[in-house]
């Protein structure tokens, strides 16, 4: 017995030692294996033997084969990985628009500068023909600097959607994969009374790490050895071996952004992409959400902005026909769309684009009444009207007419600036029509005595009936004739031989002057004039339609003013101002997220030093450990063969009997 005890021990430190040193061995070999994670072979001592004298050892058993394995540091490298990719996708894209907004030549800021240079070369020669056709060259280049520029918001915003549908594909085939390795880990866990089959356990953490680089992931680990997988707030993707895809859908808007779902079981879909973070999914999202669709917004509103008050200031002028001025550009009405299933509609129309935003709003109809939010901000906003055509309601310089048919529950995105640099265009091409001279001319009678002078005159409202009554002349011509050093009247001169009195004012103050209109009873001709200094009773001026115009400039000085004036936000930004500030907070936005991507670079590297530092193959402990090992072999080889000499003296000396 004492033999067959000692040979035993023998083998079962044999044993042993050989599943060591297949185990070290193993580990020397994956040592470049991606995701691999260091085993190591757990013994233990065998029960012993009760003899009369004792308890007597049987040597020594393989208990398991486990994994070195840290959870926390696990979780922690799956949270940077996500983090840090969502802010890596997010700095690419968002470079990419830095550097074509600040540009010094594909940016808007050059074609600007030109378009202006012009104007201003136009208001020094106004009847020039080659000055009118380059105003109207740069024009041109303006609108398809604006169209160039929407063509790669398009084409990045599309890349963008790409993404996102291969993102989906590759977040599908890993939850497909993760499931798969649940049921084999399950099985082979059962087959081996709960024995961990490290090498899956190891693949199926790697999938659960790539799965962190499109989106943030939580898992939840099962008593069978399965680990279900959710996004968001607890949306399952994974559990156990079954698994619930994502897909992708068109969603409203005028670019309709490509949106994430869960497919349900019925064939439907569950809208999920509000809820998704993290990862390249996350940063695609953050990026359209945060800079791409703000800058199209932005840079769309600019253009409106710059097409309406140049048309507005062209209307203002006469061009060399005698004629008011047509629009110069073509500016596109707002956008919007119905949410899925509503079938009302909506009359949507510039008020006051001064005050128009880059926002886009979401209007909804619940509970018998009408509400608007910002869709960055989700505020809820004041809209003044009842919604009618006659009476619409008006929210930052947007008319909306809804429908009387909506039913509860209707929605509606409304994107006023989407596409405000796809719609501008050059309207007019016969340089003729450059409306450079001012319809209106105020002159003081050669005859006056007094040192009072007026001003030439500046339109303010084109649409008086002063203008369009009888396009081409002034209805009617004004005469003011001082009565009195402080009182003059304002007469009708359509017929110079007998002009009619419209207006008496007194008070007249030639240190202070006086504006002629509003006069002070309410005349109002659509234009400004203005009267100052001392006149004499009897002085005279006349304001009349300037019909020798061709060499006034006193229009197109005021569109060249419009490069710097403060038209948006209640006289508070310009036009070069918006597109300056979309250029600033974009290259701001960019560099912060540069800076946050870095610092996320360096937790996920920490975080990985760390679980390679307890999880990783060490080669220099690993031939420490063959070494160990193979002595502790070949020791154990030594009790087997003390155990056969035994047995053979045991034998030779029954032999001898």
């Amino acid at each position: 017995m004492a033999t067959s005890g000692l040979f035993n021990i023998g083998v079962s430190a044999l044993n042993a030692f050989q599943r060591a040193l297949d185990t070290t061995s193993h580990n020397i070999a994956n040592v470049n294996t991606p995701g691999y994670s260091r085993q190591e072979v757990h013994l233990a001592t065998r029960t012993p033997q009760y003899q009369g004298y004792g308890y007597v050892g049987k040597g020594v058993e393989t208990k398991t084969i486990r994994r070195v394995y840290d959870g926390f540091v696990e979780h922690q490298v799956r949270t940077f990985t996500a983090s840090s990719q969502e802010l890596k996708t997010f700095e690419h894209f968002a470079t990419q628009v830095d550097n074509l907004l600040a540009d010094p030549e594909a940016g808007l800021t050059p074609a600007l500068s030109r378009f202006f240079d012009a104007i201003q070369d136009l208001a020094d020669d106004p009847a020039s023909s080659a000055a009118r056709q380059t105003v109207l060259g740069e024009a041109q280049g303006l609108a398809d600097r604006f169209h160039a520029m929407d063509d790669w918001i398009s084409g990045i915003n599309d890349q963008v959607n790409d993404a996102i549908r291969n993102s989906v594909d590759e977040i599908n085939n890993l939850t497909h994969a993760i499931a798969d390795l649940n049921q084999k880990i399950v099985l082979a866990e059962g087959m081996a009374n709960k024995q961990p089959p490290n090498d899956m356990l190891d693949e199926r953490d790697k999938l659960i790490r790539d799965l962190s680089q499109y989106l943030t992931v939580n898992t939840q680990a099962q008593d069978d050895g399965s680990i279900n997988i959710m996004v968001g707030n607890g949306q399952a993707l994974v559990v156990g071996n079954s698994v619930t895809d994502l897909t992708t859908y068109r969603a409203e808007g005028v670019h309709s952004p490509l949106k994430i779902a869960l497919v349900s079981g019925s064939g439907g879909i569950i809208p999920i992409s509000d809820r998704l973070t993290g990862g390249k999914v996350g940063g695609l999202q953050r990026f359209r959400e945060e800079m791409l669709d703000p800058v199209a917004n932005q840079l769309g509103r600019v253009a409106v902005g710059l097409g309406h008050f140049l048309n507005e200031q062209q209307a203002k002028g006469m061009d060399l026909r005698g004629q008011p001025g047509e629009p110069l550009f073509e500016i596109g009405e707002p956008k919007w769309s119905a949410f899925p299933g509503v079938n009302s509609q909506l009359q949507v129309s510039w008020t006051d684009i001064g005050q128009v935003t880059a926002a886009d709003y979401k209007l909804q109809y619940s509970g018998g009444s009408w509400s608007i939010s910002r869709t960055d901000t989700g505020e809820t906003l004041t809209m003044s009207g009842s919604g009618t055509t006659a009476d619409p309601f008006v929210v930052d310089g947007v008319a909306i007419v809804v429908d009387p048919a909506a039913v509860d529950g209707d929605t509606f995105l409304i994107q006023p600036a989407r596409t405000g640099a796809l719609d501008f265009d050059l309207r007019i091409h016969d340089p003729v029509l450059l409306a450079a001279a001012s319809p209106v001319l105020a002159q003081a009678d050669g005859a006056n005595t007094g040192t009072a002078e007026i001003t030439p005159g500046e339109v303010v409202d084109a649409e008086n009936p002063a203008f369009q009554t009888n396009p081409g002349a002034l209805t009617p011509p004004i005469l003011v004739q001082f009565t009195a050093a402080d009182s003059y009247q304002i007469l009708d001169n359509s017929n110079p031989g007998a002009p009619v009195v419209l207006e008496t004012v007194t008070g007249y103050d030639p240190a202070a002057g006086a504006d002629l209109f509003p006069s002070p009873g309410g005349l109002d001709y659509g234009y400004r004039v203005r009267i100052q200094g001392a006149a004499a009773p009897g002085d005279r001026f006349t304001i009349d339609f300037n019909a020798d115009g061709q060499g006034d400039n006193r229009n197109v000085l005021a569109m060249t003013d419009l490069q710097h004036a403060k038209v948006f936000g209640d006289g508070l930004e310009s036009v070069s101002g918006a597109y300056r500030r979309l250029v600033s907070d974009t290259g701001t936005a960019t560099r912060r997220v540069q800076l946050a991507a870095g610092a996320q670079e360096q937790m996920l590297q920490r975080a990985t030093t760390e679980r390679e530092a307890a999880s990783g193959v060490n080669l220099d402990e690993e031939a420490a450990n063959l070494m160990r090992y193979q002595q502790a072999y070949q020791a154990a080889a030594q009790v087997v063969a003390a155990a056969n000499q035994m047995f053979d003296t045991l034998l030779a000396a029954t032999r001898g009997r």
